[in-house]
């Protein structure tokens, strides 16, 4: 990566579940603007999720150790729930 202070956009492709999963998240309208979806993926890297809440899920606590990031373990969940259904 570039230094740090200079500033590259790049584009990605979601799901349409992990759209609905992040409107879910961020209390987003289902219609907004990408604008929209652009700025709640970056709150969930950058800020971890913290204070968002996800839709019931069952997780094995003992899997997820304290001294991992949030956002992290968030993005890693999120990818292997839609991984089964992508292929």
């Amino acid at each position: 990566m570039s230094d740090i202070t200079s500033y590259e956009s790049r584009r990605i492709t979601i799901s349409y579940l992990a759209v609905y999963e992040l409107c879910q998240m961020f209390n987003i309208p289902h219609d907004a603007p990408t604008q929209a979806l652009s700025a709640a993926v970056e709150k969930l890297i950058f800020q971890g999720g913290i204070g968002v809440q996800t839709s019931p899920k069952t997780q094995n606590s003992l899997s997820t150790p304290a001294a991992i990031q949030p956002n992290k373990t968030g993005l890693a969940s999120m990818a292997s729930q839609f991984k089964g259904v992508a292929s």
